[in-house]
C-alpha cells in the first residue's frame, strides 16, 4: 500500500507540473480537533476508549496550477489523549503529532470560495506515555504509526492572498501498547478524525 500511495504521489506530480501555469506557496495556522473513532478494540482484555483534543496545527503548500497542490501539514503541539479501559476507568496518558503529506485538487479557483478534496500519507509519532489509576507506576509504550490520510475543506479568500479555512481529515493510526511487566497488551484502533478552522496566507 505505501508503494502504491508513493506511485501516486509521482504520477500526480508529473501530471500536474506538465501543466503548471500559476505558483504559489502557502501557510496556514489552525486549531484542530483530533478526535478518535468510538471502538477503539482491546487492551489487555478489556474495551478502550480514547478521548479527543484540542491542538495548534499548520501546513505548509505548493500549488502547481489553479487546481492542484501538494500539502505538508502537521500538529505544531502534541495532542494528549487519555486512554481508559471498561472497569478500570483512565489508566494511561499519551502524546503524539501527527504528520501528512498529501495531494489536493481545488474546486472554482475564480472563486472567493474554493472547496478541495486530498490524498495522502500520514505519520503519527507518539510520545509521553504515562500510566494512571489502576496502571499507575508502570512504564508504558505506545508504538508510531503511519498510513492513508484522506481530507476535505473550504477556504474563503478574503482577498488574493488571506484565506480562512475550515476543513476535515481522516487518519488511519493504530498504535501497539505494551506495559511493563504486562507485556503487549494489544492495539489501540484510533483510525482519528481532525478538523477545525485555520488563517491561511498565499505568496
Amino acid at each position: 500500500m505505501q508503494r502504491l500511495v508513493l506511485t501516486s504521489f509521482a504520477l500526480a506530480a508529473a501530471l500536474v507540473a506538465s501543466g503548471a501555469n500559476a505558483q504559489a506557496f502557502s501557510l496556514t495556522l489552525g486549531y484542530q480537533n483530533t478526535d478518535p473513532k468510538s471502538d477503539n478494540d482491546q487492551l489487555a482484555g478489556a474495551d478502550a476508549t480514547v478521548n479527543d483534543d484540542w491542538s495548534l496545527t499548520g501546513s505548509a503548500a505548493y500549488a502547481f496550477n489553479d487546481s492542484w497542490s501538494v500539502e505538508l501539514w502537521s500538529g505544531l503541539a502534541r495532542f494528549e489523549h487519555e486512554v481508559s479501559l471498561a472497569g478500570l476507568g483512565t489508566v494511561a496518558s499519551v502524546e503524539h503529532r501527527p504528520t501528512t503529506l498529501s495531494v489536493n485538487y481545488h474546486f472554482a479557483p475564480d472563486s472567493p470560495v474554493r472547496p478541495f478534496i486530498g490524498l495522502g500519507y500520514g505519520w503519527v509519532n507518539v510520545s509521553g506515555e504515562r500510566t494512571l489509576g489502576a496502571l499507575s507506576g508502570l512504564g508504558i509504550d505506545g508504538s508510531n504509526a503511519n498510513g492513508i490520510a484522506f481530507g476535505a475543506g473550504l477556504d474563503w479568500f478574503v482577498n488574493d492572498r488571506f484565506f480562512l479555512r475550515a476543513d476535515v481529515r481522516r487518519l488511519s493510526f493504530e498504535t501497539d501498547v505494551t506495559v511493563e511487566t504486562l507485556g503487549n497488551v494489544g492495539t489501540a484502533e484510533v483510525d482519528p478524525i481532525v478538523y477545525g478552522i485555520s488563517a491561511g496566507l498565499r505568496f
